[in-house]
């Protein structure tokens, strides 16, 4: 096993209702650094708002620091979208989970350490797309969103170990990235996103 290793931080993102795929993310993940990485030089290091630690400040603030000494960004839905960071009518961020994506997303723009984002969606029962209520429809919206702004390529998957699947074949790339270009430079843009009649 190499004794001096490369480490790269990946902040994976989610509301409520989306534990187990959190708990899957970071199984993968060890289990990826044992397996593969860690005999090749690298470490990969989940994070998430679990590990931020208590202090002073906006509680949203402390996290959004954890993101921005990520290299990489997992952003996970499903059903649910969250709740404001903000109080008051008019928040500018409606959940937790799309701040951490907009702080992202900043670091990627702005030549900071992020060096991709990942978005994931877990299937909904198609019975729940008639009436979707609040927190899907704020999912379905952004979904449209990344869309039509063709930016970011996103996946879906319904079984765990789809989801597993997925993360794995985002950390084979990511080290073959490395094992490339030696950890000295972004891996390009995001891929454009899927064509619009894309379901879930």
């Amino acid at each position: 096993m190499a004794h001096d290793l490369k480490s790269y931080r990946i902040f994976i993102a989610s509301p409520g209702g989306l534990e187990a795929e959190r708990k899957a993310f970071s199984d993968v993940v060890d289990e990826f650094n044992l397996s593969c990485a860690n005999v090749r030089g690298v470490e990969y290091k989940p994070v998430g708002w679990e590990i931020t630690l208590a202090g002073m400040g906006r509680p949203q603030n402390l996290i959004n620091t954890d993101v921005r000494s990520c290299d990489y960004f997992f952003m996970v839905l499903h059903d649910r979208w969250g709740r404001p960071t903000e109080a008051g009518d008019n928040p500018k961020y409606k959940s937790g989970t799309y701040e951490e994506y907009c702080v992202a997303l900043e670091c990627y723009d702005d030549d900071q350490p992020m060096r991709q984002l990942v978005l994931l969606f877990k299937a909904v029962d198609p019975s729940k797309l008639a009436d979707p209520g609040p927190q899907l429809q704020q999912v379905l919206d952004f979904k449209q969103q990344i869309e039509e702004e063709r930016t970011l390529l996103y996946d879906t998957f319904d079984e765990p170990e789809r989801f597993g699947n997925l993360v794995r074949r985002q950390l084979d790339k990511w080290l073959l990235d490395h094992e490339q270009v030696r950890g000295n430079e972004k891996v390009g843009p995001p891929s454009p996103s899927p064509p619009p009649d894309s379901q879930f």
